[in-house]
């Protein structure tokens, strides 16, 4: 906050050292920030707890999943395993069925075979019929003519035994008519024979081309019924087969989630039981620090007492007597020689090191426990950041302030970011 004096603003250089001191308050209220006190431990420890429980039902919520699918997985391997069993029976009897559709095959060809030897039979058959009906045709004619088979009281055939010229002549035409009686019958059996056998040939041709369709409608129908069974049950196993490499995909990722959030669980119990530590740790460096209250070593070298009647400008509210108004110190002014060493009062871990805005160079240990020293003013920085530092270590040197216009350390002591008194911690 500035203040006005009765003369009204205050000048240039007054101005500028509430700004810094203002500035400086800002960061450091704000640094604290990225630390963590006490209720914050608290805080997080109870928010890893939430994050854990919430984590361990949704472990048991995938586990109870996973034991779920595992259990589909099984029966359908039990149905998958029928399914093959069957395929296995399927291909076993289509393998019989081959060699049984093989044997008919070869009964086919035979029968084709048969059937092609019986056409040309047949052939040879009717054309001799054919040619025996044409030879009895004409025999018989001759025979009419003749009078062969006629009755022995048959006037023609008298005239030809009668017309013969001796005895002997005679009998040879008694003899030739004999003859060619038993001729005739022989055409006329032979031809009946042919006939018959024509017949007899025409009969087993049919039914040889009747057993030939039926032994390949059998073929036929025992191809389709064993092909049709055996893409039923690839088609069925195919099914399965894709639900169970499913099922098991779905087991896979639940396998990896439930690997992340036991990872995660590990890893938020690790971090509430860091976090615990770390509280106990800020407990105890907190009872540590507050244990050293009024017996923490100066900034600058020399004995207490007479640094104690260097300090030029006081934390708290102040009067500035030459101005006439009152200003808030968060920290002191200790009136120094330029270049003199600036110690760590305490060990601790440099946090920031570097120019802060117009005043110049400044050093902030975290003395932890929520602890906090500023060093402002220096001249030169001796240390980095995240250098840590032990009691007594040079920081760097003292500066001429652009404010008072003299060789002083500004100097603050902060706890949990909020500014105290210094002279209460300091010897």
């Amino acid at each position: 906050m500035l203040y006005q004096n009765k003369k009204g603003l205050l000048d240039s250089k007054l101005a500028g050292w509430l700004v810094f001191c203002l500035s400086l308050s800002i960061y450091l209220s704000i640094y604290p920030a990225i630390c963590v006190y006490a209720a914050d431990y608290d805080k997080q420890i109870k928010e890893y707890k939430k994050k854990i429980k919430q984590s361990k039902k949704e472990l048991i919520g995938v586990k109870t999943e996973i034991s779920k699918k595992e259990n589909s997985i099984k029966d359908i391997k039990k149905t998958e395993a029928t399914l093959e069993s069957r395929l296995k029976k399927i291909l076993r009897n289509l393998e019989a069925a081959k060699t049984a559709l093989q044997k008919i095959k070869n009964s086919i060809k035979k029968q084709q075979q048969s059937i092609n030897s019986l056409r040309i039979k047949l052939a040879r058959a009717k054309s001799e019929t054919k040619r025996w009906k044409s030879i009895l045709r004409r025999e018989i004619r001759f025979a009419y003519k003749q009078g062969v088979g006629r009755p022995v009281s048959d006037p023609y055939l008298a005239r030809i035994i009668l017309s013969s010229n001796s005895s002997a002549d005679l009998i040879k035409r008694y003899k030739f008519l004999q003859l060619l009686a038993r001729q005739k019958s022989f055409v006329y059996i032979q031809t009946l024979k042919n006939v018959n056998e024509y017949e007899s040939l025409k009969t087993k041709l049919e039914k040889g081309m009747e057993s030939l369709k039926k032994l390949e409608s059998e073929k036929k129908k025992t191809e389709q019924s064993y092909l049709k069974e055996e893409n039923k049950n690839k088609k069925l196993l195919s099914g399965v087969t894709k639900k169970r490499v499913f099922y098991e995909q779905e087991v896979a990722n639940l396998k990896d989630s439930e690997t992340m959030l036991s990872e995660l669980i590990t890893l938020l119990n690790k971090k509430a039981k860091e976090t615990e530590k770390k509280k106990e740790e800020e407990r105890l460096a907190r009872l540590k620090i507050s244990k050293k209250k009024g017996i923490l070593s100066w900034p600058l070298e020399g004995e207490p007492d007479q640094l104690r009647k260097k300090v030029t400008s006081k934390f708290g509210k102040q009067k500035h007597h030459q101005l006439n108004t009152w200003v808030i110190n968060n920290g002191i002014r200790i009136k120094s020689n330029l270049g003199e060493n600036i110690i760590a009062i305490d060990k601790g871990t440099v946090v920031f090191s570097g120019d802060f805005k117009s005043y110049g160079n400044v050093v902030i240990i975290d003395h932890s426990g929520g602890f906090y020293t500023v060093y402002g003013n220096m001249d030169k920085i001796l240390v980095k950041e995240d250098h840590e530092v032990k009691k007594g270590d040079v920081l760097g040197t003292v500066g001429i302030s652009v404010y008072t216009q003299d060789a002083s350390l500004y100097f603050e002591f902060r706890r949990d970011g909020a500014p105290t008194n210094p002279l209460v911690w300091l010897k």
